[in-house]
């Protein structure tokens, strides 16, 4: 088993529902021989499974990331352009395993998301080139690109193959970001990533000394007026919850790291 599953491990442990599943554990392990401690870790994962489950939990989470960066406007990608080469950097956000149809894997909700946005944009500026970036971030699956299915997609809508580039190699964002140094260097790079995922890579891109476009997408968060709704749990505040709290841990990594 390698460096990067390992990490995947890791990081799959610390993240609910996995976390909230240990620390119930560790109560009806203990719950005989220390009452309280046994009670209190039960309580503490069935409160925090149902705070992560809230829309009103949910949307401060995930809205403190995305609130960083507003949807990019057209007007300003014509004015900022300038005269360099436009690059549409659309950064890979997983795929669809779907070999037990015969089928070459699919793009995740994410990535689609994430492809189409920047699909838009290359039909909005002329002479881009549309960058599809990410191998495999699945230890379960290291053959399968995700670039690659980026770019079927992207053919399937039209973008001709030549306005097309793939970097299929990287495993994360410190590898796409390292790799695409070179093409972006002499490039004004346009970068499109979900919302809650642009602080991260805006700042190794920064870190590494190119300046990008920031372009979020798939936005997640609602901020609805606070109502009954707002306290019901549903799968998707879940799941928001989860991502944004995969994101507060990447950004600490990195920066422990010394990348971001």
């Amino acid at each position: 088993m390698d460096t990067f599953a390992i990490t995947k491990i890791i990081q799959s442990l610390l993240l609910p529902p996995a976390i909230l599943l240990l620390i119930m554990a560790i109560g009806f392990t203990v719950i005989k021989k220390y009452p309280r401690l046994g009670k209190i870790s039960i309580l503490m994962s069935l409160l925090m499974l149902y705070l992560l489950s809230i829309r009103i939990v949910s949307d401060r989470l995930i809205g403190f990331l995305e609130s960083s960066f507003h949807p990019l406007q057209k007007t300003y990608v014509n004015f900022a352009l300038g005269e360099k080469p436009t690059i549409i950097v659309v950064l890979g956000g997983g795929t669809i395993n779907l070999s037990y149809l015969n089928m070459q894997p699919a793009l995740s909700r994410t990535s689609m998301s994430r492809l189409i946005h920047g699909i838009t944009l290359y039909r909005q500026i002329n002479g881009a080139v549309l960058v599809a970036s990410g191998g495999s971030g699945d230890p379960e699956l290291p053959n399968v690109s995700e670039a690659d299915a980026m770019k079927r997609v992207a053919v399937s809508l039209g973008v001709p193959d030549k306005d097309i580039l793939v970097e299929g190699n990287s495993r994360n964002t410190i590898d796409s970001v390292r790799t695409l140094k070179n093409i972006a260097k002499d490039a004004r790079v346009i970068l499109v990533t979900s919302a809650a995922h642009m602080k991260r890579a805006v700042g190794m891109f920064k870190k590494i000394g190119v300046e990008v476009i920031p372009a979020p997408t798939d936005y997640k968060s609602e901020q609805k007026k606070i109502n009954l709704y707002s306290f019901i749990p549903h799968i998707k505040y879940f799941d928001d919850s989860t991502n944004a709290i995969y994101e507060y841990l990447g950004i600490i990594w990195y920066k422990a790291q010394g990348v971001l």
